[in-house]
This record gives C-alpha cells, sequence and structure tokens, in this order.
C-alpha cells in the first residue's frame, strides 16, 4: 500500500510539473504589476457603477457574468458585446476577489475572497432598483454560485431569476487537484501554457496556495450537493457542460443534477455539449486552429437561450 500510494504521489508531481516551477513573469502577463484586469479602473464594467443609465434602465434585464480560477472579465466580453448590441439585456461583468491584480494577491486570496465580489455587485443593483437580476458563472465562479446558494447567501435579497453555470467545475478532470493538500509542500507553483491572446487575461502561474483553495472550495460544493441543495423561491437555474471538458470533469454535470433543486422540487436542466472546450462561450483569445464552426455555433445557442430566458 505505502509503494502505491508513493507511486500515487509521484505520478501527481509529474502531472504538476514535477517538484513545481519557480514563478515566472513576464512583461504584458497578468501575473505582473503592469497589467490589471480594466474593470478595476473601468466604471463601466459593472452596471451598478456605468456611467449614463437612467431610472428607466432598472427595468431591463440584468445578467451577471462571473469568470473562473486564474481568469478575468475577459472571459464575459464576448457575452456582454453580444447581448448589449442585440437586446435590451445589460451585463455586469465582475472580477473574483484576488483576481485582475498581481499573481501575490492571487496567491493571498480565499476562495470566500473569490466570491465576494458577486454578492457586493448583486446587492448594489437591488439597492439601486434593479428588479430582474441573473447569474452567469463559467468554471470556479459556477462552484462560487452554488456555495452560496447553499449557503443562504440570497436569503434576505430579492431571489435571482436565472443561475446559469457554464461548465461548472465540481470535479476536476486532473484528479492530482486532490492531492494539493500534501502536493504543496512539495509543488509551490504550476506553470499553464496559453496563447499569446491570452497572456494578459489569465494567470500563467497557479500558486499551490491557489490550487488548495480551489480544492477546497469544490470539496465543499461536492459535500453540499450531496445534502440537498435547494434554489431560491423562483429562481430557475440551467447548466451548459461540455462532455470532453480538460479541467472540469462532466460528471460535475451529474452532480449537479442529482443534488440541485427548485424550491418546487423540480431538476435543473442540464445540457451536455460535444466539444473539447472548457467555458466553450469563451473563443476569444484561443488559438484559431482549435475553434470549430460547431463551436461558434454552441456559443452563439447558449447566449441566445440565455437573452431570450432573462427577457421573458
Amino acid at each position: 500500500m505505502r509503494k502505491r500510494a508513493l507511486a500515487v504521489m509521484l505520478a501527481a508531481l509529474m502531472v504538476l510539473g514535477g517538484c513545481g516551477s519557480p514563478v515566472t513573469v513576464e512583461a504584458g502577463w497578468l501575473d505582473g504589476p503592469d497589467v490589471n484586469d480594466p474593470s478595476l479602473t473601468d466604471a463601466s464594467y459593472r452596471v451598478s457603477t456605468r456611467p449614463g443609465l437612467t431610472l428607466a434602465d432598472r427595468t431591463r434585464p440584468v445578467v451577471i457574468g462571473v469568470h473562473g480560477f486564474t481568469a478575468s472579465t475577459f472571459e464575459w466580453q464576448e457575452f456582454r458585446d453580444h447581448a448589449e448590441g442585440s437586446s435590451p439585456v445589460l451585463v455586469s461583468l465582475v472580477l473574483l476577489g484576488g483576481h485582475g491584480r498581481t499573481v501575490d494577491e492571487f496567491r493571498a486570496s480565499s476562495w470566500r475572497d473569490w466570491g465576494d465580489p458577486i454578492l457586493v455587485e448583486y446587492r448594489a443593483l437591488v439597492a439601486q432598483g434593479y428588479t430582474n437580476i441573473s447569474l452567469a458563472g463559467s468554471s470556479t465562479a459556477g462552484a462560487l454560485m452554488l456555495e452560496q446558494v447553499a449557503s443562504g447567501r440570497f436569503e434576505e435579497l430579492p431571489n435571482p431569476r436565472h443561475i446559469f453555470l457554464i461548465d461548472p467545475i465540481v470535479v476536476a478532470t486532473d484528479k492530482s487537484l486532490s492531492l494539493i493538500p500534501l502536493l504543496k509542500y512539495l509543488v509551490s507553483n504550476v506553470v499553464s501554457e496559453g496563447t499569446a491572446g491570452e497572456a494578459s487575461h489569465w494567470y500563467a502561474n497557479r500558486p499551490a496556495e491557489a490550487l488548495a483553495q480551489l480544492n477546497q472550495l469544490i470539496g465543499r460544493v461536492r459535500s453540499q450537493l450531496a445534502r440537498g441543495v435547494v434554489l431560491p423561491t423562483g429562481t430557475r437555474a440551467k447548466v451548459y457542460k461540455t462532455s470532453s471538458d480538460p479541467t472540469a470533469d462532466p460528471v460535475s454535470a451529474l452532480l449537479i443534477y442529482k443534488g440541485l433543486r427548485t424550491a418546487d422540487g423540480q431538476t435543473v436542466d442540464v445540457q451536455m455539449l460535444p466539444s473539447t472546450l472548457h467555458v466553450f462561450t469563451r473563443l476569444l483569445g484561443r488559438d484559431p486552429a482549435t475553434v470549430s464552426e460547431a463551436d461558434r455555433r454552441r456559443q452563439m445557442d447558449a447566449f441566445q437561450e440565455m437573452i431570450q430566458k432573462v427577457s421573458q
């Protein structure tokens, strides 16, 4: 048994890059001090702070779009541009706590820090009189939203109309993540390669501390789903999940389907999609060779359905 356990740990180390990589920061990377998420200085990213909106705009549907682990508001930019360019829907791009700044700030943040800005924006919109508010979370943001619902964070607020979960991570595809509590003493940092178009919008470095927080979050969400999670009264949810996701194991969708119910006891809608992309709704910045016409159709179909649902 000891030999087998050692073999598993050694294999995990190989997956995570040996004994880890030193933190590397190049000019133009989100990890460094010279690049920050634009939402930190541009008030137009969040609907609650956007200049020029009137009292009449408060009757319009609002979707709070929230990105995943290591990402930034860029992940929902395509949806914002499409929705606001083709419908009355307003899209509020929320930056997770600890993200969009230096990698040192990312390392020091907890998963609770990550989720706080979602509720801050939601409360701000409610205070301003918006009444048709929905949530859309990709990857880790989906896990954060599930955790917030399960923990009753919306109980004293008007209920969200819809919650859209795009490739939510409840179980990681890479099972070595579950060993991070042990391996973090050996692996201090993992470097992830992206395209040139992604360098200023995603962290290349993934500190062990941040990976441990992610593992803690999704473990908590799995436990909550196993006990049963009930959506607020009147809230509807839909899960969009790719079938060959390299980051979020497709079993995540099954666990959500089994563990999440509407207030009147109904199961939630889960749509499995034949794709190898993680966060299939984000195509901008990817290597064009990895994006097919079918990927583009799936993205637009999801965008149109989300817009249609929140506009009813």
